[in-house]
């Protein structure tokens, strides 16, 4: 299922690790999830949760042409552990995902992640560090992907510090993080080196909250950012945002976040002119009853580029999605959502590449017990690409519509 991706303040890594946040939901799944799952595995101070899933299925189109359906079959393999101390926190993952078309090798690809955190209470303040590696792949129907054909390898280290100081109601959170970004070269018929794209980032954010009530603030975040790419350096960049809103999470029937901004990014190359742009993060659970939750989250971003062949892009993801109990332990979903990625050319004259897709699907979630899960799903994606020429690709107007079938198991302990 080809879900847009791209978040404004918190970004997708690993839930459960100190220092890297956890998704903002509260759907009657998540909450069977913190209420039913298994025990794990105690040893010394710390808990253990191995999980291993297998899925198959069959999609339509994996690489975004035509004639390129393919059997899928996925194996997911991960292990987390977590201290269970009374106040400071140490934790660690790794997950494996293997992905393979039957009737097209050339579409297989291997995601793995690999993280650490730990925080320290200091009296009334936490003090967080974490890291983070993830090897990842762009896929030709990725929202934001431009020239790619057969998925390109990349990778991802990514180190936080953080600081949250507390004055009553009032808190201050410095924090640095640290990103080295490394691409490799897409394999089959059309073979592109992705080089061009490396780059490392270094970025300063000062957050602080106040609380009205427990569990509800208000949010104002300002942000500094630069990056430096190793062999186009005409695509450096030095970025500023800021952001304020609210954080209501006190209310168990609507909990929202929404944060507003503006973020401005300059580039060193003399061709390239900044671009300024309205950022937003917006995020809402509505739980009408006990078995229902309506969850929706609408982001926009000013995004790296994902191709050789663009220097800046602008994301922007919505997502809606309702969850339902249908019985005890059997759960039915069903979402939809559009994105769309505006890239500016590196080349100069050549403008913008927009991109937009539209994403639908529904699922059941069967929680057979404790340390078993079956999963039945199906997915449609629609994306049209049009504007600037990419390399020796043709301008505008192509399009893809996928169909993904799944069927899984999933064992935990």
């Amino acid at each position: 299922m080809k879900d847009a991706h791209a978040q404004l303040i918190q970004q997708y890594f690993p839930a459960d690790i100190p220092g890297y946040s956890p998704n903002f939901s509260a759907s009657v799944v998540d909450r069977m999830e913190a209420q039913d799952q298994a025990e794990g595995v105690e040893v010394g101070d710390f808990v253990i949760r191995p999980e291993l899933s297998e899925t198959a299925g069959y999609d339509s189109n994996t690489l975004g042409t035509p004639n390129s359906g393919s059997t899928e079959i996925d194996t997911n393999a991960g292990i987390r552990a977590n201290s269970d101390w009374g106040r400071d926190a140490l934790g660690a993952s790794l997950s494996v995902d293997n992905r393979r078309f039957l009737d097209l090798p050339s579409a297989s690809y291997t995601n793995w992640t690999a993280a650490t955190g730990g925080a320290l209470t200091l009296g009334n303040d936490t003090a967080t560090i974490s890291f983070a590696h993830r090897a990842l792949n762009l896929a030709a129907t990725d929202l934001g992907v431009l020239g790619v054909v057969t998925p390109v390898p990349y990778s991802i280290d990514d180190l936080r510090i953080s600081y949250i100081k507390l004055f009553g109601r009032f808190s201050v959170t410095p924090s640095l993080e640290f990103q080295n970004f490394t691409f490799g070269q897409s394999t089959g018929r059309v073979a592109i080196d992705y080089n061009s794209l490396d780059h490392k980032t270094e970025s300063g954010m000062i957050t602080t909250r106040y609380e009205f009530s427990p569990g509800d603030a208000a949010v104002v975040i300002l942000r500094t950012s630069q990056a430096q790419f190793q062999t186009a350096p005409s695509d450096n960049y030095t970025d500023f945002g800021g952001f304020a809103g609210l954080d209501f999470r006190g209310n168990r029937v609507i909990q929202f976040r929404a944060l507003v901004g503006l973020e401005s990014r300059s580039f060193q190359g003399n061709a390239a002119q900044t671009v300024t742009t309205p950022t937003f993060e917006l995020d809402g659970v509505w739980t009408p009853t006990e078995l229902d939750t309506v969850t929706a989250t609408a982001t926009r971003e000013q995004d790296d580029p994902t191709s050789p062949f663009a220097s800046n892009q602008i994301v922007t993801n919505l997502r809606v999605e309702l969850d339902h109990e249908l019985k005890t332990n059997l759960f039915l979903t069903g979402y939809v959502g559009g994105g769309q990625s505006v890239s500016r050319s590196n080349i100069s004259g050549f403008g913008e590449n927009t991109q937009t897709q539209l994403n639908l699907g529904a699922s059941a979630l069967w929680n057979i017990n404790r340390h078993l899960r079956g999963t039945l799903g199906y997915g449609y994606s629609r994306g049209v690409d049009s504007g600037a020429p990419i390399g020796t690709f043709e301008a505008g107007d192509n399009r893809f519509t996928s169909h993904t079938f799944l069927l899984g198991i999933s064992i935990f302990e």
